[in-house]
């Protein structure tokens, strides 16, 4: 073995000047030898690419290769026959022996006792000569008959053809273990012929090779750490089939899913550790299991591939060496995945970009938009506290887009859906905070006016505070309330606010009760006093209910403008759901139908605009499965139609709306077997079927035997609606109802 001098670097795996698996394994550039193993290399491979060098640069070396090949296959041939020899012979000298004794000794007889006596002293001192020093005999007689010892004689020659003191360099030997023949005989016969010889290695796999480098008897190894360089470079083909593997699984685990190309590729470390644990786990029990951790790939993604680099603790990316692969397939099957742990992923992850991935891994697949809703507050709660401020910037708005004006019932429709209604209100709040810290004063300010309601003193504050950052001085004095109404009282229970909810509201306002009036009016009060007399924040559905019961109020007492400002501000009131806003469009919807039949001139403006709030209404309650207040938002749509009917031409369109209304709240009335709001759906039916001229027996005789059943109030709408189309003679007379008037 020659003095090598062994020199084992680490972050250079970059170097090497092989670019694709069917490039040759060995280049020769200057006086250096430069050698890259890839996975499922070939002996035979490597020995062809150096024999194809060796003869490119020396012509000698064809006539050599071929005549030493052939000289030694002479010889090995000559000597087998010579030793068949001597044993034909020895058998026919032993047969005259003892067969034919005593005989005359002749020429020929002493010829063949010379033979057999060579073949004895051969057989007698063979092991002596196996065992001999440097087993040198042994190695030629087992290149006749093994494999690999015959591949070391071979590549020994066509190493000859290189000079000693040729500088070589091998790219990922660290791949295989100490038994694949890459160091059983490549290596091998690379420190024996050669001087200098540098290895390089991934970072954790340095005292390995070192280890074997010492039993090959190196004992000058030096490990040295080079710099990291981030220039372009390709080492995608040095990877094995289990890093070509994580590699894929870290593309997956990254935003590449966001298809933005112009941003960074942010990456989820333990997105990538959640999905290699579980859902690659069928692939643990088989040949191809992962034999080192996730934590190695990801400090070989950064050290030897430069596939990785780092902002802050949380941002990692990809750099520009990394190829991104076409992975629809996996990133189908990873979502349905995700899909099905979606709890388990959210109580783990605490990294931003981890919920950022999941969000749009699952956000077109899960049925339960709840579950949506629960990443992205995690999301926004996880960039506060790991304060990744700038995350909002790159991707919040593309995913909620800008807050919408809450103030506008006209838009509505169009952010009905939008997340800043179904956040809860701690992630609304961190969404102010978020940004604030970003510098989206106006996006701030517009979400601090829709929480006001829920704490006046405490957002009053905050949105001064936004328009000061603004530089907006005299808006922020302006925003300021004039004095500051400390409640005194703890916040009230839930008890004690549902309580005055319902006397004021259901048992007394709703129902127009005269004789109970002034005590509605004073458990509404008590309900507002309970309400604004603490300091903390109220809970949404409270002050939704109180905003409703002050607009009923309001339209009791035909202040109609002023219950539509009410209901205004219940549309307002942050975080609440489809059955709450949607009744809140039915209510208002009726406000302005009161405020259309009290107009002396008739503004088809609106009774379009209770039509078009009552459908919204409708709309809303259908999506929740509301069937118990479905009749009475039925009968509010038809009933706002009939009006617009009444004072306009007949429209056979809104005539058959009314009667498919009309139809749909009977069957639920008569499923439920509730009563609620039933003559007026009758009476409603019977109008619309009198327009188009239908029998209207059967909807006559179930309203005559409904009446006595009725309370004042809707009696009296019943008969209004009635009195105003018999007055044109749009309808029949119903005498039982005429006796009524």
């Amino acid at each position: 073995m020659n003095q090598n001098n062994c020199f084992i670097h680490i972050s250079k795996l970059c170097n090497t000047k092989r670019k694709t698996v069917d490039e040759s394994c060995v280049v020769k550039k200057n006086n250096e030898l430069h050698i890259t193993y890839c996975e499922n290399d070939t002996f035979e491979k490597f020995e062809n690419d150096l024999n194809s060098l060796a003869g490119s640069s020396s012509l000698f070396y064809f006539f050599k290769k071929k005549f030493s090949t052939i000289f030694i296959s002479i010889i090995s041939v000559f000597v087998i026959l010579i030793a068949f020899l001597s044993v034909s012979i020895y058998e026919d000298f032993l047969k005259k022996m003892i067969f034919e004794s005593p005989f005359s000794w002749v020429f020929n007889d002493y010829i063949a006792f010379s033979f057999v006596f060579i073949f004895f002293l051969g057989l007698l001192v063979m092991p002596s000569l196996l065992d001999g020093e440097g087993s040198e005999f042994k190695n030629l007689i087992s290149s006749w008959f093994n494999k690999d010892v015959r591949k070391v004689k071979k590549l020994k020659l066509s190493l000859s053809n290189f000079d000693k003191k040729t500088i070589v360099h091998l790219y990922n030997f660290d791949l295989e273990d100490s038994n694949h023949w890459l160091w059983k005989i490549y290596v091998n016969a690379v420190l024996n012929r050669f001087n200098d010889v540098h290895f390089y290695v991934r970072n954790d796999k340095v005292q390995n090779v070192a280890k074997r480098l010492k039993k090959l008897n190196i004992l000058d190894i030096e490990i040295i750490k080079d710099e990291i360089i981030s220039k372009k470079c390709d080492v995608e083909i040095l990877l094995s089939s289990k890093e070509q593997k994580l590699y894929s699984l870290l593309q997956l685990c990254s935003t590449t899913i966001l298809k933005q190309r112009d941003k960074k590729n942010f990456i989820s470390l333990e997105l990538f550790e959640y999905c290699g644990k579980n859902f690659i786990k069928e692939e643990q029990d088989s040949k191809n299991q992962l034999i080192f951790g996730f934590q190695n790939f990801i400090n070989r993604s950064f050290d030897d591939f430069n596939f990785l680099a780092q902002e802050k603790s949380l941002q990692l990316y990809f750099t520009s060496n990394v190829t991104f692969k076409d992975l629809s397939e996996e990133e189908k099957r990873l979502a349905y995945y995700l899909r099905n742990h979606i709890e388990e992923c959210v109580s783990t992850f605490e990294n931003p970009i981890s919920f950022l991935i999941l969000y749009y891994y699952v956000k077109d697949i899960v049925l339960n938009q709840r579950r949506t809703i629960k990443i992205l507050e995690k999301f926004i709660s996880s960039m506060k506290h790991k304060e990744q401020y700038e995350l909002v910037n790159f991707y919040w708005f593309e995913i909620a887009g800008f807050m919408f004006d809450f103030n506008d019932v006209n838009t509505f429709e169009s952010s009905n859906n939008s997340y800043y209604r179904k956040l809860s209100i701690e992630s609304l709040n961190d969404l102010i905070f978020l940004f604030e810290r970003n510098g989206h004063f106006e996006q701030a300010i517009l979400l601090t006016n829709y929480l006001y309601e829920i704490n006046p003193n405490k957002y009053a504050l905050n949105i001064c505070s936004l328009y000061e950052r603004m530089g907006q001085f005299e808006l922020a004095y302006n925003s300021l309330p004039k004095t500051l109404e400390i409640g005194k009282n703890s916040k009230p229970t839930d008890i004690e606010v549902r309580y005055f909810q319902r006397k004021a509201a259901w048992i007394i306002i709703s129902q127009r009760n005269e004789e109970l009036k002034h005590e509605g009016i004073k458990s509404l009060n008590k309900l507002e006093e309970l309400l604004f007399s603490h300091s903390e924040d109220n809970n949404p559905l409270w002050l939704w209910h109180f905003y409703n019961i002050k607009a009923n109020l309001e339209e009791w007492n035909e202040n109609y403008d002023e219950a539509i400002k009410y209901y205004k501000k219940s549309l307002s009131i942050p975080t609440l759901g489809a059955f709450e806003y949607g009744g809140t469009f039915i209510n208002m919807s009726i406000s302005y139908r009161f405020k259309y039949i009290q107009e002396v001139e008739k503004n088809t403006k609106t009774i379009d605009k209770s039509i078009k709030l009552g459908r919204l209404g409708l709309v809303l309650k259908q999506s929740v499965g509301d069937r118990d207040e479905m009749p009475i938002v039925l009968h509010n749509l038809a009933l706002n139609i009939l009006y617009k009917i009444l004072y306009t031409s007949m429209d056979t369109s809104l005539c058959n709306e009314v009667l498919e209304l009309t139809k749909e709240a009977l069957e639920i009335l008569d499923k439920t077997k509730s009563i609620k709001r039933l003559g007026m759906v009758l009476i409603e039916n019977y109008i619309a079927k009198s327009l188009f001229k239908l029998k209207t027996n059967d909807t006559v005789e179930k309203l005559e035997k409904h009446i006595p059943l009725l309370g004042q109030s809707e009696l009296t709408q019943l008969l209004n609606i009635y009195q105003e189309f018999e007055k044109i003679n749009k309808i029949k007379k119903i005498e039982f109802l005429d006796k009524l008037i």
